[in-house]
């Protein structure tokens, strides 16, 4: 071999050292530029993590308005359509529940105050001796446990929970302005949104419009067709309970608007077994109102709007709606109401993308 070829192989595995150089340098350098992309997205999430509540029920309340969206949209400029929608919003719902709430809180004083009297004085005893059906009853609950004792333990219980719940209500409050100002930007910028969004998902633009499509849907099936239903169901409960001049009018209305949110369950939970008291306790008149509001008035409410609202587009199973429901509530609170459909929905989503992947591959092989 002479100098001239000797010359070229060392000139080759220069080069060659120096390629694989390279090559370990640019792996490091996207290896460090991973970790630092890693540790500024946890960082952005520890800083938006206090206000995911507000952002999920801002877009949830952005998109069930899509229609009224629509329609100021195309009359006034965009901004100025957004906070028009937002105020009448803050009038036909933050206006009642505020009141609500503050009903609700002093209800719930009011009876931890009854409660607790009604132990000291032994009203509730004399009252269940007096009933020949429910007397047996309490005899033998009272011989099995210390019916007294638990009364104490329950009020103390009642007692504890007030101060939180007023707590988080001042919380849920702080976040209100946070929400507001997700929900005009969610308005006024939804396009641009769901494009960025689309942007960053490996998908094509008819699989991205399918699986949006989706989360929209279970997002209106959960503001429309069980919020709303259930806000409804409650409040014509709780009307009837006013009414009828039973105590706790607007407590009793709001345990069966949660009912109601909830598939399979429902206000009737409520409302049967107080018409069951009303006859124990002789009041038939009332407990047959009751029941004929319940049956004639609460009932249909969930038959009738749901298929207005919801219809069937949301393509879920009932029982898989129920799960994302529930199971939602328990692994996200109530924010779980929203994000538990939703999330159910882009799994069904990837999946019909998968699928149609696999039929478009299994279609263009051979034969």
């Amino acid at each position: 071999m002479d100098q001239h070829e000797r010359d070229k192989e060392i000139t080759a595995s220069g080069r060659g050292g120096a390629t694989q150089q390279e090559t370990t340098l640019m792996v490091l350098r996207a290896s460090v530029l991973v970790l630092i992309t890693a540790l500024v997205l946890y960082l952005c999430w520890q800083i938006v993590l206090p206000f995911v509540n507000a952002f999920v029920w801002a877009f949830a309340i952005a998109v069930a308005c899509s229609p009224l969206r629509q329609w100021f949209f195309a009359r006034l400029p965009r901004a100025a359509a957004a906070l028009l929608i937002i105020a009448l919003l803050l009038i036909v719902i933050l206006a009642p529940l505020t009141f609500f709430f503050r009903q609700l809180l002093h209800e719930s004083q009011r009876a931890q105050a009854l409660f607790q009297g009604s132990l000291q004085n032994g009203d509730w005893r004399a009252a269940i001796d007096g009933n020949r059906i429910l007397a047996p009853v309490a005899d033998w609950a009272s011989r099995q446990f210390d019916l007294e004792q638990l009364g104490r333990q329950l009020n103390g219980l009642i007692g504890r929970s007030i101060g939180p719940i007023v707590s988080r209500s001042l919380r849920v409050i702080a976040q209100i302005g946070a929400g507001l100002l997700a929900l005009f930007f969610f308005l006024r910028d939804q396009e641009i949104v769901v494009r960025s969004i689309g942007r960053l998902l490996p998908l094509s633009d008819v699989e991205t419009n399918r699986l949006f499509t989706r989360v929209a849907e279970a997002v209106r099936a959960a503001v429309l067709g069980r919020l709303f239903i259930g806000m409804v169901q409650g409040s014509l409960g709780g009307l009837i309970f006013a009414i009828l001049g039973l105590p706790s009018a607007v407590f009793w209305g709001a345990v069966m608007s949660i009912l109601a949110t909830l598939p399979f369950m429902g206000a009737p939970i409520v409302w049967v077994p107080t018409c069951g008291i009303l006859l124990l306790q002789g009041k038939w008149i009332s407990a047959v109102v009751l029941a004929a509001w319940g049956v004639v008035i609460i009932n249909p409410v969930d038959n009738i709007l749901y298929p207005v609202l919801v219809g069937s587009r949301i393509g879920l199973h009932p029982l898989v709606l129920f799960l994302a429901f529930v199971g939602g509530m328990i692994a996200f609170g109530p924010t779980g109401l929203i994000l538990g459909p939703c999330i159910v929905s882009v799994g069904v989503g990837l999946a019909d993308v998968w699928e149609g992947r696999q039929a478009a591959y299994i279609g263009q092989g051979p034969g």
